[in-house]
């Protein structure tokens, strides 16, 4: 295994025949979208829906042009603009029960509202075509060759770490956030590494079965909390690394993993009834305390989602939400572009006036704020939450409605532009680097981060900086106390 790897770092030639395969998969998969979302409405597409054909062209065209290019920087930017097609234009085709409460107007201003991001996005991120060189400390391997045959190690050490930390109580509270972030940089990295190899074809089949087997273990482990979005991520991540060295889209994979994912949806909301607190919406404990009791959990919880999906096929008007319901945010904008500036006024800047302060380790500043703070506020701000307590229900925002409560449509078109050209300058910088290079593992960070899209700035970038620590900022000052650097 450490012959194959030793290549691992260097940038793959891209065939042209696979290139144009993935452009013409891509392309054929974002017209029966179209034709799909089309013929869903009979027909008759209001304005919303219109506008909302065209966010899933502009998010689309990246990936397109990522593919029809033969581009050989890692596809973050292209990723994160495709999260945006669930979030804000699928919801707006699926009848979701939450945009009743809204007028034509409102849904049709939220839709031009996520055009406007897109074509800024896209403006910022084409209107970049080189950049200066970057540092020497960026550029070069953090990890000698010979580690790498480590890292499946690490996979197995996150997974156990993930038993660990969900079903036995022997983590020290104090400990329990650095760790937290320790292990899930580990991950992150593990899961992605093994995913590209395998897309390389650099792993061996037993290597193979060892990645599959971990990864099934730490979704059922993660999944079994009741909290779906962490495990989603990491597929997701292998998914795309995999997709990435492969250049070819795992249909087998995907076709499995989402009806998966979708039934366990279904049956989670009367779960969490059972087994959480139903004022403070946390865990009453580990639902499941070893290994032995997951079948018994997971049959409770098929059942509950099989009568789930009985329900919605015999009274769909009383039928649970859809996966994209769930996890839609246009609601938010809705609600934001129907109260602001009409009935209450802009933030100007109000939510994001934390966000310094959040880099700076909370070693130095114990009492520093509070990374949801942000999105307190703004819960507080609509009404959504009582001020008393904040802490009861976390309410998802995103940073589209985030940037529109406090500076309108302008704030939504710069963010736009600074997402953009923030993600351009990254991809360029690390095009052609090694894998495990400060870039090179950045644009790894953030292609897990683009699925937080419901998270609002302050939180997005304190996650990531601290992630970027983990994976990054470690490494480093290892190189330079130990002079290899």
């Amino acid at each position: 295994m450490s012959q194959s790897l030793a290549n691992f770092d260097q940038t793959p030639a891209v065939s042209v025949i696979v290139s144009q395969r993935l452009h013409r998969a891509g392309l054929a998969a974002l017209v029966s979208v179209l034709i799909y979302f089309y013929w869903s409405t009979g027909g008759t597409i209001d304005l919303s829906q219109f506008l909302a054909l065209g966010t899933i062209i502009l998010a689309s065209l990246p990936a397109l042009r990522w593919a029809r290019t033969r581009c050989t920087w890692f596809p973050a930017f292209e990723i994160s603009m495709l999260t945006y097609i669930a979030f804000y234009a699928v919801p707006l085709f699926k009848g979701q029960q939450e945009l009743v409460n809204f007028g034509a107007s409102d849904k049709n201003q939220a839709s031009l509202l996520v055009l406007v991001y897109m074509i800024s996005t896209n403006f910022g991120f084409n209107s970049i075509s080189r950049v200066n060189r970057a540092p020497r400390w960026s550029v070069e391997s953090l990890l000698p060759k010979s580690s790498i045959r480590w890292v499946p190690i690490g996979l197995f050490l996150n997974v156990t770490y993930a038993y660990i930390s969900i079903y036995l109580d022997v983590i020290p509270p104090n400990l329990n956030g650095t760790l937290r972030a320790l292990f899930f940089g580990i991950g992150i990295m593990s899961t992605f590494v093994l995913a590209r190899l395998w897309g390389q074809e650099q792993l061996r089949r037993e290597q193979v079965i060892f990645f599959v087997i971990n990864m099934i273990i730490y979704l059922l482990l993660t999944f079994s909390t009741l909290y779906l979005i962490g495990g989603i991520s990491t597929m997701a991540l292998a998914l795309i690394a995999y997709a990435s060295a492969k250049r070819r889209i795992p249909f087998f994979s995907i076709g499995l993993f989402l009806p998966i994912v979708a039934l366990l949806h279904m049956g989670k909301p009367e779960m969490r009834k059972i087994y959480w607190d139903p004022l403070t919406n946390e865990t009453r404990g580990a639902p499941v305390q070893s290994l032995t009791d997951l079948p018994a959990y997971y049959s409770e919880w098929i059942d509950y989602s099989l009568a789930a999906l009985k329900q919605q096929t015999t009274r769909s008007e009383e039928a649970p939400s859809s996966i994209f319901e769930r996890a839609s945010l246009i609601q938010m904008i809705c609600l934001s572009v129907a109260e602001v500036p009409e009935k209450k006024p802009y933030l100007y800047g109000e939510s994001y006036v934390d966000i310094p302060a959040l880099f700076i380790p909370r070693l130095f500043w114990p009492d520093k704020p509070s990374s949801l703070l942000a999105n307190i506020r703004l819960a507080v701000y609509f009404g959504l939450v009582p001020e008393d307590d904040t802490f009861s229900v976390s309410i998802a925002f995103g940073p589209l409605a985030e940037a529109y409560t406090n500076f309108g449509y302008i704030g939504v078109g710069i963010l736009g532009l600074i997402m953009g050209i923030g993600y351009k300058r990254v991809s360029l910088l690390s095009d052609g680097l090694p894998q495990f290079s400060a870039l090179g593992i950045f644009m790894i960070l953030l292609t897990a981060w683009s699925f937080q899209v419901e998270q609002v700035m302050a939180t997005w970038l304190s996650s990531l900086f601290q992630a970027s620590v983990i994976c990054i900022g470690l490494p480093l000052a290892y190189r330079k106390f130990t002079g290899t650097g």
